[in-house]
C-alpha cells in the first residue's frame, strides 16, 4: 500500500481544515490514563518506537512512496481519495511536494526507550520541520497510534508481571541461580490479531522476559534494536510436545509416550509434556510415581503442563472453602484435584527448604501452565503457594493472548494530541478540555518540556518557550527522514532493571 494512505480517511483533507498561513503543528504521545490498568500506578514502559521509525517512517515511506515514481505514487494517493471521499478538492498537489521532498520533514523526540513514562505526562513529541507540511504531524497521529500502543502496553504488561514474580521470590528466597527471565513464558502468538501485532508485542514481553514461542519477534529484535541471538539471549524455549502428539501415540500407550520422551527423545536437558491430554492426575499420581527413579537420573528437567481447568487450582489445589463444602466421599474421590500439582510433585519427588524456610521442589522436575492466566491470577497462584509453604522455583506461567490481546489502547489512555501551532509567524497554544469529559481528557498546552524530579521520576512542564522546550528529558530521535539517536535492546532491558 502506498505509505500516503496509511492513516484515517478523515485525515485526508485536514490541511486545508487548518488556518491559512498555518506553518508548524506540535503534538504529543501520551499514555493519559491506568483506570483499565490499574496495577500500572506508576505508568507505562516507553518501548516501540525505534520499531516504528525504521519499519515505518523509514522502510515504508521509502520502498512504499518516495521510491516510487513520482506520477505513480502521486496518481495512486489520487485513485484512493476519489474513489473514497468522490471528487472533491481535497487535491494531490501536496503528495507530490512530499514526494519531491524525498523524506519526511518530521522531528520526533522521545523519552528513552525503557524508561517509565508517569501517567499524563509526554513520551513523545512530534513537530513537522518545514512548514510547507504543516499537515503532516497530525497526519502521522493514525499510523503512530495503531503501531505503538501495543507494544507499549505489552512492555507494561510484562513489566507487571515481572514485579509480582520479583515480590514472590524475595518473599520467598529465590537463589541467584533461578533466571527470573524465563519463569512467564510468551505463549501468545496464536492468539494475537495477526503477525504485526504477535511481533510488536512479544518484542515487549522480551523487555522483561526471555522465555518466549514467538519466533518472529526474536527476528525483529535483531533487526529493529541491534541485537544478535548468537552474542546474547534474545529469547529461549525449550522443546514441549503438544496434544497431537499425546493423542497420536494412543491413551493407552500414553505412559510409554512419556517414557520414550525421557529415555529415547530427551534422555538429558529440559523437555516438557502436555499432560492433561485424558486425565492429568492419572499422570501426575501413577505414570510419574512408575517414572521417578528415570526422571531423578536425569541430567536435566522434566516440566508437567497442565493445560485445562483454572490454573489457580489445578497448580495450588482447592481452596478451604470448596474443600469445606466436600463430602468424604467427594474429599476421597478428588484428593489429587484437593492437594494440586505443585504439592503433589513435592509429595513425590520431594526437595529442600531454603533459609527463608520455603520448601524448593527438587530441580529435576517443574510444571509449566499456559492457559488464561493473567495477572490477578499469577498473583493468586503466589500467594497460595506461598501459604502452603513453597517457593516457585520450578513454575512457569506461560503468558498468553488471554493477557497480551484482551486489552485496548484505552487501557493506558494513550492518544497522541497536538498542544501548539504557528499561523503567520504567530505562535499559538492550543489545548482541549471537553466540558463532558471526566478530565482524563484534558490536554496540556503549549510546547513542553520533560524533567525528572529529585526521585528520577518524569514530569511534564507546559507553555514553555522554545529556548526551554529544547532542553529537558525528551531526545530527538528521527528528524528529515533519518534516524538520529540509536537504542540497543540489551539498553532497554537495563533500563527496565533499575
Amino acid at each position: 500500500m502506498n505509505a500516503s494512505l496509511l492513516t484515517d480517511g478523515y485525515k485526508l483533507d485536514h490541511r486545508r481544515q487548518y488556518p491559512v498561513g498555518t506553518e508548524y503543528v506540535y503534538a504529543n504521545w501520551t499514555p493519559r490514563s491506568n483506570g483499565y490498568m490499574p496495577d500500572a500506578k506508576d505508568g507505562a514502559v516507553v518501548f516501540g518506537i525505534q520499531y516504528f521509525i525504521k519499519k515505518y517512517l523509514i522502510d515504508r515511506f521509502n520502498n512504499d512512496f518516495f521510491n516510487l515514481p513520482e506520477d505513480v505514487a502521486v496518481a495512486q494517493f489520487k485513485r484512493r481519495v476519489d474513489t473514497f471521499l468522490g471528487k472533491n478538492e481535497v487535491g494531490s498537489e501536496h503528495i507530490r511536494e512530499l514526494h519531491r521532498l524525498g523524506y519526511l520533514p518530521i522531528r520526533l523526540k522521545a523519552l528513552p526507550e525503557g524508561s517509565i513514562c508517569p501517567i499524563r505526562v509526554p513520551m513523545i513529541t512530534v513537530i513537522n520541520t518545514n512548514p510547507k507540511f504543516f499537515w503532516l504531524t497530525n497526519f502521522l497521529e493514525t499510523i503512530m497510534s495503531c503501531e505503538l500502543w501495543l507494544p507499549m502496553t505489552s512492555a507494561t504488561s510484562s513489566r507487571l508481571y515481572r514485579k509480582e514474580l520479583e515480590r514472590h521470590a524475595e518473599k520467598t528466597g529465590f537463589t541467584p541461580d533461578v533466571n527470573l527471565g524465563f519463569l512467564c513464558h510468551d505463549f501468545s502468538m496464536r492468539g494475537m490479531a495477526g503477525l504485526e501485532a504477535a511481533i510488536t508485542s512479544g518484542m515487549g514481553h522480551l523487555t522483561s522476559f526471555v522465555g518466549s514461542e514467538t519466533l518472529p519477534a526474536i527476528e525483529a529484535v535483531e533487526k529493529y534494536y541491534n541485537a544478535n541471538a548468537e552474542k546474547e539471549i534474545i529469547a529461549m524455549t525449550v522443546p514441549a510436545s503438544e496434544h497431537s502428539v499425546m493423542c497420536a501415540g494412543g491413551k493407552e500407550d500414553e505412559f510409554e509416550t512419556f517414557k520414550r520422551f525421557i529415555t529415547e527423545i530427551y534422555p538429558s536437558g529440559f523437555c516438557s509434556i502436555v499432560s492433561d491430554t485424558w486425565d492429568l492426575w492419572q499422570v501426575v499420581t501413577d505414570y510419574l510415581p512408575r517414572l521417578k527413579d528415570i526422571i531423578m537420573a536425569r541430567d536435566g528437567r522434566l516440566v508437567i503442563r497442565p493445560d485445562s481447568g483454572n490454573p489457580v487450582d489445578i497448580i495450588c489445589g482447592l481452596p478451604q472453602s470448596t474443600i469445606d463444602d466436600m463430602s468424604f466421599e467427594e474429599l476421597d474421590e478428588n484428593k489429587a484435584a484437593v492437594t494440586g500439582v505443585y504439592e503433589l510433585l513435592w509429595n513425590i519427588f520431594g526437595g529442600t527448604v531454603n533459609e527463608k524456610g520455603y520448601k524448593v521442589l527438587d530441580p529435576h522436575i517443574g510444571v509449566i501452565y499456559g492457559d488464561s492466566i493473567t495477572r490477578e491470577r499469577q498473583k493468586e497462584i503466589y500467594r497460595r503457594l506461598e501459604a502452603k509453604g513453597f517457593a516457585a522455583t520450578n513454575l512457569v506461567l506461560g503468558v498468553g493472548s488471554f493477557t497480551f490481546q484482551y486489552v485496548t489502547r484505552d487501557c493506558l489512555g494513550f492518544a497522541m494530541k497536538a498542544t501548539w501551532c504557528q499561523v503567520n509567524g504567530e505562535p499559538r497554544e492550543i489545548f482541549k478540555s471537553p466540558k463532558t469529559d471526566s478530565g482524563m481528557k484534558k490536554s496540556l498546552k503549549g510546547l513542553i518540556r520533560i524533567d525528572k524530579d529529585q526521585n528520577g521520576i518524569y514530569y511534564a512542564t507546559d507553555c514553555v518557550t522554545p529556548e526551554q522546550e529544547a532542553g529537558g528529558c525528551l531526545e530527538v530521535v528521527f528528524e528529515d527522514g533519518k534516524l538520529i539517536k540509536e537504542t540497543s535492546f540489551n539498553e532497554i532491558r537495563e533500563r527496565l532493571c533499575r
